[in-house]
């Protein structure tokens, strides 16, 4: 059950750079971002892990999303890149996606503060299904495609380096998402901003 998470920072298209420093590292992916009452029953959550098992790490209530695919990390966000990626996102045909994750865990990073995470299967094949998709338009867009085997949808809640054991949730987190964003972010910033989005339609 303790899977890696989608690590991101990874150079897999020949752009990012793992020795780059976190302040100049641009970072391009796609995600769903919950609604405003999950992130209330998200930052919940967050709260009562932090107090159950004494966790440091901050929640990361302002960025809440579940990534779909990661695109690249650079220095600096090429025109080019964001360019193929829309042109990608564009190509996806799906429905309204239901999610429940109606457990947490904490996943391994060697010498890193481990992710706690939302997870479940509710709603995994369409999401897999999905990041599939993305994946193959990015190919088909010039951009490496980035499709993983071990593709694991989840939430983070925060980093800590404790490790907080698999538990079952009272009262799953569900939500149906009704469009997908392609996000850029500054790493070692908690801000996000949206580039475009498309509704999932069916």
């Amino acid at each position: 059950m303790n899977q890696m998470p989608l690590d991101f920072g990874d150079d897999k298209n020949g752009r990012g750079r793992r020795n780059e420093s976190y302040a100049s590292r641009h970072r391009l992916f796609f995600a769903l971002c919950p609604s405003d009452a999950i992130e209330q029953q998200a930052a919940a959550i967050a709260d009562d892990y932090r107090r159950a098992f004494s966790l440091s790490g901050r929640p990361r209530l302002t960025t809440l999303h579940v990534s779909i695919i990661w695109v690249g990390d650079y220095p600096k966000l090429p025109e080019d890149a964001v360019f193929a990626a829309r042109q990608a996102g564009a190509t996806v045909e799906s429905a309204p996606i239901a999610i429940t994750f109606d457990r947490t865990m904490s996943f391994r990073r060697e010498g890193k503060a481990r992710p706690l995470v939302l997870c479940g299967e509710g709603g995994r094949k369409a999401l897999t299904r999905l990041h599939v998709q993305l994946g193959v338009g990015m190919h088909n867009a010039g951009l490496r495609h980035n499709i993983r085997r071990d593709f694991t949808p989840h939430m983070t809640l925060l980093y800590d380096r404790k490790t907080v054991p698999p538990t079952s949730l009272d009262t799953p987190v569900s939500w149906t998402a009704s469009e997908f964003l392609l996000i850029h972010s500054v790493l070692g910033k908690t801000e996000y901003r949206i580039i475009d989005r498309w509704p999932l339609l069916g």
